[in-house]
């Protein structure tokens, strides 16, 4: 009888040795798995921050780009033909007399009502993008695309429109707004980001067959580009997981 109880006494002692060692590898995986969901949220949130910086970086460079192209124009004006030079008069002294111009009673307000033209309502919408302001934005580029549907850069817009949803973390709209670049405008210069963009988005989605596709597809159909490029690099993080 006595065995028997130092027999039970040991095999307790086990048990509970057991449920510590139990608790205390719990609690080792419960702190791992803490530590890998901190990580996930650390690399989205730079993953984000970079998206948003390489948006920027985008932008910028367009309005670059834009600015050069209007130095290059003001430097070489063109002079209309049979356009006659009249030179100023003089005043009494040889100089030139300035006239003064009479000030206009609201002509501020009527300088913001004015129509603006594709360029100003373009570089707006840029500019409230970059600032992150993303609901005006779209609301800029929105009059932009019903003014000017077939401006050179109305595949451009359209994309803008996109990227603000998509930063906004609105993935359904932002996908089809870069499918819709992609079917209006198939061979401008957006058309492949936003094939890019919008596997991104249903990759987002955790629609991976379907981002796995557009990214295929970004591959095959625009080759050589840098959204090409991109496209692989996501294909074989894809593959590797």
């Amino acid at each position: 009888m006595k065995n028997k109880a130092i027999v039970l006494s040991v095999v307790a002692a086990f048990s509970l040795a057991g449920c510590a060692g139990m608790g205390e590898h719990e609690k080792k995986v419960d702190e791992l798995g803490r530590k890998v969901t901190e990580l996930k949220s650390s690399l989205d949130e730079r993953d984000a921050k970079f998206e948003d910086l390489n948006n920027k970086l985008s932008l910028l460079h367009e309005k670059l780009e834009t600015a050069k192209a209007d130095i290059e124009r003001l430097s070489h004006p063109v002079v209309p033909e049979g356009l006659k030079v009249v030179p100023l008069e003089e005043g009494a002294s040889g100089a030139v007399q300035p006239v003064e111009a009479a000030p206009v009673r609201g002509a501020q307000k009527v300088e913001d009502e004015r129509p603006q033209g594709p360029d100003e309502l373009y570089n707006k919408g840029q500019d409230l993008f970059l600032n992150g302001n993303f609901e005006e934005s779209r609301k800029v580029f929105a009059r932009f695309l019903k003014g000017y549907p077939d401006h050179t850069l109305s595949d451009n817009a359209l994309y803008w429109v996109g990227e603000s949803y998509y930063s906004e973390k609105d993935f359904v709209v932002a996908l089809a707004k870069f499918r819709e670049v992609v079917d209006r405008y198939p061979g401008e210069n957006k058309a492949p980001d936003a094939l890019l963009k919008a596997a991104y988005s249903c990759i987002e989605m955790e629609d991976i067959e379907k981002g796995k596709e557009y990214l295929e597809k970004v591959v095959r159909k625009y080759p050589g580009t840098e959204a090409a490029s991109k496209a692989r690099k996501a294909l074989d993080k894809l593959a590797r997981r």
